[in-house]
């Protein structure tokens, strides 16, 4: 049983049970959508299944208590299509009676648009589907259809507020006033009187009513006078404009005047006159703030729209990065088991051969064969599980590293351009070598895409020792082009979050923040330096290998995420990811066991718990008010900070919503301070 229903307004929210219609003819599958519901989600639910689109149809229609909380469709029944179930379910404003998942089974591209437009909140292909993308699409669904319902209803109760202030100006009455062209001047009802602010049923120069007239409407106005009096028209005069009367008050009036011509020594003038007047100040106004709310309300639909899709966008991506991975490893691994015998054949056959033409083919066969074996070793390392020991191992020798990578370099930049890897030998950086592969191979297929319609080009890695400002033992190590450039605006944006150049159905414009996230979490830094038509450098500072040291990535690092609104969340979780950090959401009011807490509006008591429980612990607070001082928010010795004084180098402040540079540079920070108190090992 629930709380209430959504037919009779009741939040989704206050619904401690959902009811969840299953449309689907497969009892494994339905076994399955109960299953990952229940996985991806502490939410209580009560299922509803049904086989065939018209069952499906009765039990949402006819369900105890109304429509259901959300209803799990598969695209193709036995009677009937998702999108013929979905025309039964739309009402007569166009909106389906409660969200609607549609669970896609093919890899039509078409379905997901064809069953958005035809009323369905979201839409899941079962190949990729998990308890947390199932779960999402479902509340997505959800908080998309209630923000809907919420719109039409606001926007119906302003066009009734509308409807009544024109009832109203409709039955206030009319001001007339009367005019003498031939004395040039007008007598006001007591009505008229009051709208202009003047004084009724005496002769006023029409020169006192032209003074009324606001300055931004005066020249429209008096081209319409002078078209009313125009002998060869018809002397109608019908408009709106603003007044400003003796008290200083502007006013909107609806005015209609008719003007009447007569002889006058043979000659057609205007003879008299009779203006009718209606205040519509009110109407105005309320034209104004419908405009404004639909404005806000349109913003407000469009920025949570691209915020869900943003997170559905990231989820669908990693979930694609992490199949590719796999796809690459058993390449990789088995290319290698491949190459192997072939090797051993060729080397009886080259050594049974006796003709100089014959060991040449051997020879460039062998070449091929030497690529090949470099190249799956490179796809190994790319698809590395950072989970694995030797992923924690730091490229201590920049010289071999190229060399094994290289081969995945070459493939990522079209054939015309040249990659050049020069790194010197015994030079070696305190990063992990599938992480330092995977970033430069970002900034290389980048680099390679910019120059792609280039005759020629060239791609250069290159790395050099340095120092840093502390007197650390750092390299530079570079990644340069000679291609198209960047334009300041596209320089001062390339690592934000989602900021792309490219359509959205190629990039997620996370590649090169997450190159941001792997130099930064190892405490380096990225900088970039382009100018248009000269090129483009990214400049990697990273710590330099020292003998004996272990790499900044072997020290295991985790965060909790405890925040409700799904897009600080989500943006959270994405900049965690990139520090290397594993990360969970964690929803309990309770203290979580990580490295890292990202929480929001916490309990004071929580917060001291946590810090006694993890005394090289960092939290980052949102919204946290005086009550938690911060080296960025609050002196130590405030007096609202009283018994976090010793701890605020430990705390992060932020505001509730913060911007994702805010957030992001807080989690970096408290990354480094992390890093710097995690015990040696």
């Amino acid at each position: 049983m629930t709380t209430g229903t959504l037919r009779t307004g009741t939040t989704l929210s206050s619904v401690t049970v959902w009811r969840v219609v299953i449309i689907e003819d497969s009892p494994e599958d339905r076994d399955e959508i109960r299953r990952l519901l229940f996985k991806g989600s502490d939410r209580r639910y009560q299922f509803v299944d049904a086989e065939t689109g018209a069952a499906g149809l009765h039990a949402v229609l006819n369900g105890p208590g109304g429509p259901p909380e959300c209803v799990v469709l598969d695209y193709t029944l036995p009677d009937m299509d998702a999108l013929q179930v979905l025309a039964n379910l739309v009402g007569p404003d166009g909106l389906t009676l409660c969200p609607v998942v549609v669970l896609t089974g093919t890899a039509d591209s078409r379905l997901g648009p064809a069953v958005l437009r035809a009323g369905a909140q979201d839409f899941i292909g079962k190949s990729w589907m998990t308890a947390e993308s199932l779960t999402r699409a479902a509340e997505n669904a959800a908080e998309r259809w209630a923000m809907t319902r919420e719109l039409y209803a606001r926007s119906a109760a302003l066009q009734a507020s509308e409807a009544h202030l024109r009832l109203a100006v409709e039955v206030a009455g009319l001001g007339v006033n009367r005019i003498d062209y031939g004395s040039r001047t007008v007598v006001l009802d007591p009505i008229a009187a009051v709208l202009f602010g003047l004084e009724a049923g005496v002769p006023l120069p029409r020169a006192v009513i032209h003074a009324t007239f606001h300055p931004d409407d005066r020249d429209e106005i008096f081209r319409r006078i002078n078209q009313s009096l125009d002998p060869s028209g018809n002397g109608c005069l019908v408009m709106e404009h603003r007044l400003v009367r003796r008290d200083g008050s502007i006013r909107w009036l609806s005015i209609k005047k008719q003007v009447v011509f007569g002889e006058v020594g043979g000659v057609r003038v205007p003879v008299a006159g009779v203006l009718a007047a209606v205040d519509i100040t009110a109407r105005k106004q309320a034209e104004e703030a419908l405009k404004a709310n639909r404005e806000d309300l349109q913003r407000a639909v469009e920025d949570r729209t691209a915020e869900l899709t943003a997170s559905t966008v990231a989820l669908h991506t990693s979930e694609r990065l992490a199949a590719l991975g796999t796809l690459a490893a058993g390449l990789g691994h088995d290319i290698a088991n491949l190459t192997m015998p072939i090797r051993m054949r060729l080397r009886m056959l080259e050594a049974a051969s006796t003709t100089d033409e014959s060991r040449e083919d051997f020879a460039a066969i062998s070449k091929s064969l030497d690529h090949l074996s470099n190249l799956s070793a490179g796809m190994r390392l790319m698809a590395m599980d950072p989970e694995r020991v030797e992923a924690s191992t730091p490229a201590a020798d920049l010289e071999a590293w190229c060399a094994e990578t290289t081969p995945v370099w070459r493939a990522a930049v079209p054939r015309q351009i040249r990659l050049e890897c020069t790194l010197p030998r015994g030079l070696g950086v305190n990063v992990p070598r599938h992480r330092l592969a995977q970033a430069v191979f970002n900034l290389v297929q980048n680099a390679g895409e910019a120059m792609a319609a280039q005759p020629v080009g060239t791609v250069r890695i290159t790395a050099a020792a340095a120092t840093s400002a502390a007197g650390t033992p750092v390299v530079r190590l570079e990644v340069s082009d000679d291609g198209p450039g960047m334009p300041a605006d596209l320089l001062a944006r390339c690592f934000e979050p989602y900021f792309s150049t490219k359509g959205r159905a190629i990039a997620t414009g996370m590649g090169l923040g997450m190159v941001r996230g792997i130099v930064e979490s190892a405490g380096g830094t990225a900088h970039v330096h382009s100018v248009p038509g000269a090129g483009t450098t990214f400049t990697l500072t990273l710590p330099a290998a020292v003998s004996g040291q272990s790499t900044a990535a072997a020290v295991p690092r985790t965060a909790a995420v405890t925040i409700k609104a799904q897009r600080e969340a989500s943006l959270a979780m994405m900049f965690l990811g990139q520090l290397a950090f594993k990360t969970h959401r964690h929803l309990d009011s309770s203290v979580p066991d990580s490295s890292l807490w990202v929480v929001e509006k916490p309990d004071r008591s929580l917060v001291h718990a946590y810090l006694d429980r993890h005394p090289s612990g960092q939290i980052i607070i949102l919204d946290g008010g005086v009550d938690f001082p911060s080296e960025t928010a609050i002196a130590p010795e405030s007096p609202n900070g009283a018994g976090f004084n010793d701890r605020s180098e430990s705390i992060f402040v932020l505001t509730p919503s913060p911007s994702p540079s805010d957030l992001r540079d807080a989690i970096t920070r408290a990354s480094h301070a992390s890093l710097l108190k995690t015990p040696a090992h």
